[in-house]
């Protein structure tokens, strides 16, 4: 089966989908403590804009426990026309996180640059030929892939974007924040993604494991562990 080709059809399938129920759950452990854990089930028209969601959360941060439950439904067409509002969003997230302060887009980084892009695509193009391919016999697809290797570029990358985009030092949500940057930047981690794909290549369900080390400020080793599970409702 053609990767190139299939990861197309998969696009093509959830562009077409104009209603996405389902639900999402992660949780991330630093040695065998939880100390994130969410839950979203959710439900969105593309077509009238209304979503509805459903979100639980539990933080663990350093001792200090923080639990959030809450049920949102809002219609997305009434907000800044719905689509302008998300390019909005992200135009706004790029600046803020790709600002000069920030060092994640200089010209030793090189990410937001033709250079960097193009080393990115390039990754980008060896993750899909490491993919593996299971057709069943009722064309359902199962898809796998690990990665054992992410390019240093592409981890400072990441490492930048956690470390300018939580809030400030006077923010409320520092400790929290703190907590989650350290599980985002592991050393060498190594992740497994599993998919599940139905006949239409629409994806069903997303796996995703992540573990690695990380080292405190007094220069003791922590083992971590991500694990996420998405799955969709047609």
């Amino acid at each position: 089966m053609n990767k190139i080709k299939l990861m197309y059809d998969v696009a093509k399938a959830m562009r077409e989908k104009e209603v996405f129920i389902g639900s999402l759950e992660v949780e991330a452990k630093k040695e065998q403590t939880s100390c994130f854990a969410l839950k979203n089930e959710f439900e969105k028209n593309l077509v009238s804009g209304q979503v509805k969601v459903k979100i639980n959360t539990a933080l663990d941060c350093e001792g200090k426990q923080v639990k959030h439950e809450s049920t949102s439904e809002f219609n997305l067409l009434n907000c800044c026309g719905g689509k302008h509002h998300h390019r909005h969003f992200s135009k706004h997230f790029h600046s803020h996180c790709c600002s000069k302060e920030s060092d994640c887009c200089t010209d030793s980084n090189d990410c937001c640059g033709i250079k960097g892009k193009l080393a990115t695509f390039g990754y980008v193009l060896r993750l899909i030929d490491k993919i593996n391919i299971d057709e069943s016999d009722n064309n359902a697809v199962a898809l796998s892939l690990n990665i054992d290797e992410i390019p240093e570029e592409l981890m400072q990358h990441i490492h930048g974007r956690f470390q300018h985009c939580c809030p400030p030092a006077d923010s409320a949500g520092q400790e929290c924040c703190s907590g989650m940057k350290d599980l985002m930047t592991i050393e060498k981690p190594v992740i497994a993604i599993n998919m599940l794909l139905n006949s239409d290549k629409a994806i069903e369900k997303v796996v995703v494991t992540a573990s690695g080390t990380q080292k405190d400020k007094d220069d003791q080793i922590h083992e971590i562990s991500f694990n996420a599970e998405l799955n969709l409702k047609w």
